[in-house]
């Protein structure tokens, strides 16, 4: 096998906590966490944000260098993580996104109480984020509304375990 790091990104209310609960369970040996696993703060930024990739960046490659894979799951942007400190091209890397429409976007959100403006900018966001993800070399799209959780993260773990095992 040979380890790799997969980031997974989406906008808010993708689904991106639930994938991490269930990749938890089927790839045991893969270390799996949430970006924002530690908490958020009020008014959390872009700088916050790329803050937060590099700490789990540096964990992923402690493990990496150990000969151990890493998904970390968040609003996670592929330049950010080229540019954090701790990486390297060394390093085999990928990017999944989660895929949701605008209006299940809409949906989601509005059900958490976001106000209109924070609403309309995730809709924009998921439109940059996917193009940022599409841009890599490896990675993989899934449609968080067209396949449940339980087959988002199906697909999520076959990718994975294609990646890791074809040494």
């Amino acid at each position: 096998m040979k380890p790799a790091i997969f980031f997974i990104s989406g906008t808010s209310g993708s689904g991106k906590s639930t994938l991490v609960e269930l990749l938890k369970k089927k790839l045991l040996i893969v270390k799996v966490y949430d970006l924002d696993e530690e908490g958020v703060p009020e008014g959390a930024d872009e700088n916050w944000r790329r803050m937060k990739t590099n700490y789990w960046l540096e964990k992923a490659v402690n493990y990496f260098s150990k000969g151990k894979s890493t998904i970390i799951c968040g609003v996670i942007v592929p330049e950010e993580v080229k540019n954090c400190p701790n990486y390297s091209n060394l390093l085999n890397v990928n990017y999944g996104f989660i895929r949701i429409d605008e209006t299940e976007i809409r949906r989601r959100l509005n059900l958490r109480d976001w106000s209109s403006e924070q609403v309309e900018g995730n809709v924009i966001w998921a439109q940059h984020l996917e193009r940022y993800v599409k841009a890599e070399k490896n990675h993989l799209i899934v449609d968080g509304v067209k396949n449940s959780p339980t087959e988002l993260a199906e697909k999520f773990t076959e990718w994975i375990k294609k990646e890791i095992e074809s040494f």
